[in-house]
């Protein structure tokens, strides 16, 4: 029979395999389907694989189709963490065609591998194999995972590497939750967890996702100083300028300077109100986050708030506002 001899799915796929018109042009063709290829191996209190192979890869002998539907088996080569059973590198799927009347009989073996489904972490970025979240320490940590399938009454959820990861992290149902104190006890230094989680049937994985927990120290964005050693912050947000005056601001503190990465103005306030900067006079060096003003005579008197946004290497953003206030100069 001309037909591939593997096959890949992902669980949660359903596929056919059309048999070749040469063999079901035979009026009395016979097909039959054998699994005796695989270990017959227990999957739960009741049912062994042979149990599994026979419901979901079936024959429809109107189109002449080998119909395959991963969501009633499993996927290839996990372990169940009920009993420690491992299942196959793939499903061997022995299709025998036989006619009197054209006097043939064919055999092929086909290698079926199914690969768990990925699961994804609300929120996040999931397009990549792992998906990341940085946390500063303090904050909410909770992920809910979320699945494309259909979650059977044969179905929980799971973590593969708790035992590695310890109390720190548990499981509700398809939440992720960390304890108050992952991490550095100390809070000071960055702290990584993985934590593998799967959808779990019967014990086997069917989905599965890495979630990379980054647990970093809590980020100070200001105009001024910080003296870490004293943990002391003096500002210098609130600025007195000659009126028509340049200015050129000192750059503004992001600590710890590690996750410095780039800066932005957003807006601009003239008393409290929605300024346009026409004539583009302020500006921003993106990579120090320094805040220049030209000399201009068109700028009238008031408090002139900038925001500025900095973007960390983390990808977390922080806000902070320097205020410059433009009085005449007087003789």
């Amino acid at each position: 029979m001309d037909i591939p001899s593997t096959l890949s799915m992902t669980y949660g796929e359903q596929k056919e395999i059309s048999l070749p018109a040469n063999v079901l042009d035979a009026s009395d063709i016979k097909l039959n389907l054998d699994f005796s290829q695989n270990e017959n191996i227990k999957i739960n209190n009741t049912e062994f694989l042979k149990d599994k192979l026979s419901k979901a890869i079936t024959i429809d002998k109107v189109s002449g189709k080998v119909m395959l539907n991963s969501t009633l088996l499993y996927a290839n080569g996990v372990v169940s963490v009920v009993n420690g059973t491992r299942l196959p590198e793939n499903y061997k799927i022995t299709i025998d065609a036989s006619s009197e009347k054209q006097n043939f009989k064919s055999t092929k073996t086909i290698e079926v591998k199914i690969t768990p489904a990925k699961l994804t972490v609300k929120g996040l970025d999931n397009k990549s194999a792992i998906s990341v979240a940085y946390v500063i320490y303090g904050e909410k940590t909770n992920f809910e995972l979320e699945s494309s399938l259909k979650v059977d009454a044969d179905m929980n959820w799971g973590i593969e590497n708790q035992s590695a990861l310890g109390t720190v992290v548990s499981l509700n149902t398809n939440v992720i939750k960390f304890a108050d104190n992952a991490g550095d006890p100390d809070k000071k230094v960055e702290k990584t967890y993985d934590v593998n989680s799967a959808l779990l049937k019967d014990g086997f994985p069917v989905a599965t996702t890495t979630l990379r927990v980054i647990f970093i120290p809590k980020i100070k964005f200001f105009f001024g100083t910080y003296y870490p050693e004293y943990d002391l912050t003096v500002l210098t947000n609130n600025v007195y300028i000659g009126l028509s005056n340049g200015y050129v601001s000192a750059a503004p503190t992001l600590s710890p300077e590690t996750y410095k990465s780039s800066f932005v103005i957003t807006g601009i306030k003239k008393n409290g109100q929605s300024f346009t900067d026409t004539e583009s006079l302020f500006s921003i060096n993106d990579k120090t986050g320094s805040i220049t003003l030209k000399k201009s005579t068109t700028l009238t008197r008031g408090a002139y708030e900038i925001t500025v946004k900095a973007i960390t290497t983390t990808g977390l953003e922080f806000f902070t506002t320097l205020t410059l206030n433009m009085e005449s100069l007087e003789e």
